[in-house]
C-alpha cells in the first residue's frame, strides 16, 4: 500500500513542477547546508531523549518507555516519529483539536527545551516572538472560555514525518491553535510552507496585556497600501466592501477531496503591484518580508530572491477602517499570501503563507523521487 502511495504521489509532485514551476528554483536549492545539519541534530536528540526510559529487569539501561509511559499506554517516540508519507501530513490545522505528534504536555523539561531549540534554530527573532506571542493568547482565551477545548500553551504538538537525516528528504511540523509550521529539509533544501499563524484576542481589550496585538505589523501594513490608493486604485484592488468569512487557503470544513482545490480557485486578483506608486510598491515590498522574515536569514533570503514584488497582485474586501472586518491577499503565480481579520468583532485574526509548487516540501519529494528512484 506505501509503496503504491508513493508512486501516486511522486505523479503528483510532477505534475506540479509542470505546473507551477518557480523562476528562483536554484536559490531554494542552495541554502547554507549548516541550516539543515542544525535542524537533523536536535531532531536526533529529541529523538534520543524519547528512547531513554526507567529500566526493568532485562533491558538496557537507555532502552524502552519510562514509566509513566507504560501506566498511559503511549510511546513518546511512537507519537513522535511518523512515516514520512503518513497521510496526516497535510491535515494542518490552525483550531484547537487534537493532533498527531507529542505534545508540549506530555514531554519532560528536556524535550521541550529541545523543541524550543528547534524553533529558534529555524525561525528569525520575528517569526520565534510570532509563535511565543500566540501561544500567549491561548492561555487568554483559555482563561476566558469554558467550553473544555484544548487551548494553552502545552496544547501544541511536534512531529517528525520521516527519519532526521542528511542525506534524505524529511520533515517536521509544530502546531497547536493558531500555529501551524511545516517544514520540509533535505541536504541544502529547506520549504516552510504551508505557514499559518493567527491569534484570538488580535488585540486584548483588557488586563494587563491591554492594546498587546501579536499580527500589528501584517494587519497595519495592509491598511496603508489600501489607504494610501487613489479612488482609481482602489476601484481595482478592492473586490468586495464584504469580506470572506475565513481565509481560502485552509482546511477547515473542507473535505479531504478538496484540501488542494485553491491550487486552481485561488487566482491573483486585485491591482498589480508594477502599477502601484514608488511607495506604495514599498509598502507591498514590507508586507512580503513581514510574511517571509519569520525564517532566519539564510532561509528568507533564499525565498525572497524568488519572488519579484512586481509579479504580485493585490486584492482587499471588507472595510478599510481600522476594527471594521477585513481581508487582504497579496498572490503571484506561486506565491500566496492570505490575511484576514473578520471573526468576532474584527478581533480575530488568521494568516496564511503557501507555495503552489512547494508546499509540504513537494518539489524536494519530486526531485527527490526522480533522481534516487528510478
Amino acid at each position: 500500500m506505501r509503496i503504491r502511495v508513493a508512486v501516486a504521489l511522486s505523479g503528483f509532485f510532477c505534475l506540479l513542477s509542470t505546473t507551477f514551476a518557480q523562476e528562483g528554483d536554484v536559490p531554494l536549492n542552495s541554502i547554507d547546508v549548516s541550516v539543515t545539519e542544525e535542524m537533523v541534530g536536535v531532531a536526533q536528540a529529541l529523538l534520543a531523549s524519547t528512547r531513554t526510559g526507567v529500566p526493568q529487569q532485562g533491558d538496557r539501561p537507555d532502552s524502552g518507555p519510562n514509566r509513566v509511559e507504560r501506566m498511559m499506554g503511549y510511546s513518546r517516540e511512537g507519537l513522535l516519529s511518523l512515516p514520512a508519507l503518513d497521510e496526516s501530513r497535510r491535515d494542518w490545522s490552525y483550531w484547537p483539536r487534537p493532533r498527531v505528534g507529542l505534545s508540549l504536555v506530555q514531554m519532560n523539561a528536556e524535550q521541550r527545551t529541545l523543541v524550543h531549540d528547534l524553533l529558534t534554530l529555524t525561525l528569525s527573532s520575528l517569526g520565534y516572538l510570532k509563535v511565543v506571542h500566540v501561544m500567549q493568547t491561548d492561555e487568554i482565551l483559555r482563561a476566558w472560555e469554558e467550553e473544555g477545548t484544548l487551548r494553552g500553551k502545552g496544547y501544541y504538538w511536534l512531529s517528525f514525518f520521516g527519519t532526521p537525516s542528511i542525506s534524505e528528504p524529511w520533515g517536521w511540523r509544530f502546531e497547536g491553535h493558531h500555529v501551524s509550521l511545516n517544514i520540509s529539509v533535505a541536504p541544502g533544501s529547506v520549504r516552510v510552507t504551508p505557514t499559518f499563524f493567527g491569534a484570538d484576542p488580535a488585540e486584548v481589550p483588557q488586563g494587563a496585556l491591554a492594546g498587546f496585538r501579536p499580527h500589528a505589523g501584517t494587519e497595519d501594513l495592509g491598511r496603508d497600501l489600501v489607504l494610501s490608493m487613489s479612488r482609481t486604485q482602489r476601484e481595482i484592488a478592492v473586490l468586495s466592501h464584504r469580506p470572506p468569512r475565513d481565509i481560502f487557503a485552509g482546511n477547515l470544513s473542507k473535505p479531504q477531496d478538496d484540501w488542494e482545490a485553491w491550487r486552481e480557485t485561488l487566482q491573483p486578483e486585485g491591482i498589480l503591484v508594477k502599477d502601484l506608486s514608488p511607495e506604495q510598491r514599498q509598502i507591498a515590498q514590507r508586507i512580503l518580508e513581514e510574511v517571509v522574515t519569520t525564517y532566519r536569514p539564510e532561509i528568507s533570503s533564499a525565498y525572497l530572491k524568488t519572488i519579484d514584488i512586481d509579479d504580485l497582485s493585490f486584492a482587499w474586501m471588507g472595510g478599510v477602517e481600522r476594527r471594521l472586518p477585513h481581508y487582504y491577499r497579496l498572490q503571484g503565480n506561486d506565491f500566496v499570501f492570505e490575511y484576514d481579520n473578520v471573526q468576532d468583532g474584527a478581533n480575530h485574526i488568521h494568516t496564511v503563507w503557501r507555495s503552489k509548487a512547494g508546499d509540504f516540501g513537494d518539489d524536494l519529494l519530486r526531485d527527490h523521487y526522480q533522481t534516487s528512484h528510478r
